[in-house]
């Protein structure tokens, strides 16, 4: 038998972004979590999945979270308005245009980002290193066809 050619931390990083916006997270995170910051409840699986998304697009808008996780407007502007209340994400006015408000996360609100992105990593990692390099490739050219049909079809 060949010894497999694994991925790299790189690929296995970028799968992970990937996978996150595929939600993968899901099946990792459907119990409620407390991360150990002050003040904070625990959150539920939209919120964390909201965070990690914001974290890793900082300056992502709220129609474009609406979009991407098929989520009512409305909803979607009750959860960020009790996240904000929480001190885990703020908004930020948009320079060119002062009526579009943009999302990123607070000192509060990066610190979960990370423990829950490092958790999804590991997860990502001990399923991906089961594959191939070749695999991976593969894997990861149908997840981003996917993903630029989902964004084509949302972009109409």
């Amino acid at each position: 038998m060949t010894e497999q050619n694994q991925p790299s931390k790189d690929d296995i990083s970028h799968m992970t972004k990937l996978l996150v916006h595929g939600h993968l997270a899901d099946i990792y995170a459907m119990q409620k979590v407390n991360v150990n910051v002050t003040g904070i409840s625990k959150l539920s699986l939209r919120d964390i999945l909201l965070i990690l998304q914001i974290g890793m697009e900082p300056g992502v808008t709220s129609s474009s979270l609406s979009i991407l996780f098929r989520i009512s407007s409305p909803l979607l502007s009750t959860r960020i308005t009790a996240l904000m209340r929480m001190g885990l994400i703020r908004q930020v006015e948009d320079g060119l245009d002062r009526r579009v408000h943009k999302l990123a996360l607070s000192n509060d609100g990066r610190k979960i980002y990370k423990k829950w992105f490092a958790k999804i990593e590991d997860l990502a990692s001990e399923i991906l290193k089961t594959f191939s390099r070749s695999e991976i490739d593969e894997m990861e050219d149908h997840i981003e066809f996917i993903l630029n049909c989902v964004y084509m079809a949302f972009a109409k």
